[in-house]
């Protein structure tokens, strides 16, 4: 009996020589957050025709370095709707002080659905919900699953 195992059955310890699984990598994406911050980073790229892509670069960029640096296994994709959520039922003043938002980001948070889409990368939103409301469930749902590791851009 090799020297190592001798001494761990002498504390009552087991070995494991099971090898063990790797973890699968979900990314959850904040969408409304990723493309706002894009849109304020970014400079104001349009189309030959003027349409807005600052964001929607940005985005894509984004999107790609996620892939490239963190090697998911899945990806999803939340979003806000354009609608009052149970927060604003709780508490009236909620987001009261918040400017409108802009035309040009209004255009490409519509249009960055496209992106996922060609990605094939599923997309969520809820009436009612906000979207880290939608990645804090399914990070709450996936809480004791062992076998996968959430990480949330």
């Amino acid at each position: 009996m090799p020297a190592k195992k001798a001494a761990a059955k002498k504390e009552g310890a087991e070995l494991k020589t099971t090898k063990t699984a790797k973890k699968k990598r979900l990314i959850l994406l904040d969408t409304h957050a990723i493309l706002h911050r894009a849109y304020h980073a970014m400079p104001d790229f349009s189309t030959a025709a003027g349409v807005p892509t600052g964001a929607l670069y940005g985005l894509s960029t984004m999107l790609f370095k996620i892939v490239d640096d963190l090697k998911p296994d899945y990806i999803v994709a939340a979003y806000d709707l354009p609608k009052k959520t149970f927060r604003h039922e709780v508490y009236e003043g909620y987001k009261a002080g918040r400017k409108a938002t802009d035309e040009d980001l209004k255009i490409q948070l519509a249009r960055s659905r496209e992106i996922f889409e060609a990605f094939s990368i599923p997309i969520y939103d809820a009436p009612g919900f906000e979207a880290d409301d939608i990645l804090g469930t399914i990070a709450s749902q996936l809480k004791s699953k062992k076998d996968i590791e959430v990480i949330i851009a």
